[in-house]
C-alpha cells in the first residue's frame, strides 16, 4: 500500500472532523450573539489574526476570534488537501473536488467577512451557514473517494438508495430552515415543546400569537410576528418528516439486513442515534430558552446527521464519476 495515500486518507478524515468542529464553534458565535465582538475584518482590532494578544481574548471576543482562527486553520488544511490531491491523485474528478473545496472555503471566508462588514444581515448570514454545510459535504465526498471501502466496493447501486437520498435531502433542507430560523430570531417564536403555545394542533391565529407574546413579555424577550411563528413551525415540521423518513429507512434496510455489510449496519444505527439525539437537543434548546451550548450542539449534531445520511447514500450508490 502506498504510504503517501495512507496519510492522505487520514488527513482527509481529519479535515472532515475539523470542519464539523468549526461548524460547532461558528454556532457558538451565533448562540452567544457575539458576531460583532470583533468589529473589523480581516484584522482583529487592527492586529494580524494570529498576533492578537491571548490576554485580550475575553467575553464575546474569545468566541468570535476563535472562530476566525479555526476557520483559517481549516482553510489551510483544505489548501493542503487540494495541493496533495493534485500531485498524488490520478482521478481527474477527485482532483476537481479538491479544487472545488478550496473555492468553497475561500468563498466561505469572504462571506464571513461580509457578515461583519455589513453588520450581520440575515441573507448573508444564512448563506454563510449554508455554504459551511455544503463545504462539509464536499470534504466528506473527498474522504470517501480516498477510502479503502470505496476502492473495494461493488459498483452495483442498491435499490434502497432512493429512500436514503430522500432522507439526506430532507436533512439538508432542514438545516437551511434551521439557519433561517436562527437568523430571523425565530428560535423561541414557539416557546414550548412538544406542544405549541399550549396546543398539540396549533391554529395560527391572533389568539395563538397573543399567547406567545404574553410569554415573551413575561420573559422580557422581544415580541415575535406570525411570520416568525410559521418559520419556527416549518422547522419543527421538517424534524417530523426526518423522523418519519429515518424510521422508514431503517425498516427498509432491516428487511434485507443480511445483505448489508457491518459498516452499513453501523451507519444506519448511527443515524438512528444521532436523529434521536437531535430531537432531544431540539427539545432542550426550547426548554433552556436557547441555552448557547445546547443550541450549538444542536447545530453541530444536525450537520453530523446530514453527514451520516450522505455517507450511507454514497455506500449504497455507484458514484461512478469518482473513479474517473
Amino acid at each position: 500500500m502506498n504510504t503517501s495515500n495512507v496519510w492522505l486518507r487520514r488527513f482527509s478524515k481529519l479535515t472532515v472532523f475539523a470542519t464539523l468542529f468549526l461548524i460547532f464553534v461558528g454556532a457558538l458565535v451565533k448562540s452567544f450573539e457575539v458576531g460583532l465582538s470583533v468589529p473589523d475584518w480581516p484584522t482583529t482590532y487592527g492586529f494580524q489574526m494570529f498576533a492578537f494578544p491571548w490576554s485580550d481574548m475575553v467575553g464575546g471576543i474569545f468566541y468570535e476570534h476563535s472562530h476566525r482562527m479555526l476557520a483559517t486553520i481549516v482553510g489551510a488544511m483544505t489548501l493542503g488537501l487540494s495541493i496533495w490531491l493534485s500531485f498524488s491523485e490520478t482521478r481527474v474528478n477527485v482532483k476537481k473536488l479538491g479544487y472545488l473545496s478550496l473555492i468553497l472555503v475561500i468563498t466561505q471566508g469572504l462571506i464571513g467577512g461580509l457578515t461583519v462588514m455589513f453588520f450581520l444581515p440575515t441573507a448573508i448570514s444564512m448563506i454563510h451557514g449554508i455554504t459551511a454545510q455544503t463545504f462539509f459535504l464536499i470534504i466528506i465526498l473527498i474522504a470517501y473517494s480516498l477510502s479503502i471501502e470505496f476502492s473495494n466496493k461493488n459498483s452495483k447501486p442498491d435499490s434502497n438508495r432512493t429512500i436514503v437520498m430522500s432522507l439526506f435531502i430532507a436533512v439538508y433542507i432542514q438545516l437551511i430552515l434551521g439557519a433561517w430560523m436562527r437568523h430571523t430570531e425565530s428560535g423561541l417564536a414557539i416557546y414550548d415543546f412538544p406542544t405549541m403555545a399550549g396546543q398539540w394542533l396549533p391554529i395560527f391565529n391572533e389568539k395563538m400569537l397573543t399567547t406567545i407574546n404574553d410569554w415573551h413579555f413575561y420573559m422580557d424577550y422581544p415580541e415575535v410576528s406570525m411570520q416568525q411563528v410559521l418559520i419556527h413551525f416549518l422547522h419543527r415540521f421538517g424534524a417530523f418528516v426526518i423522523f418519519t423518513l429515518t424510521i422508514f429507512m431503517g425498516y427498509r434496510l432491516h428487511q434485507n439486513k443480511s445483505v448489508y455489510s457491518k459498516k452499513i449496519q453501523k451507519n444506519v444505527f448511527a443515524i438512528y442515534v444521532f436523529v434521536f439525539l437531535q430531537i432531544l437537543l431540539g427539545a432542550l434548546t426550547i426548554w433552556t430558552a436557547k441555552g448557547p451550548f445546547i443550541t450549538s450542539f444542536h447545530v453541530m449534531n444536525g450537520a453530523a446527521v446530514m453527514g451520516l445520511s450522505f455517507i450511507l447514500f454514497l455506500r449504497l450508490s455507484d458514484i461512478a464519476f469518482l473513479r474517473k
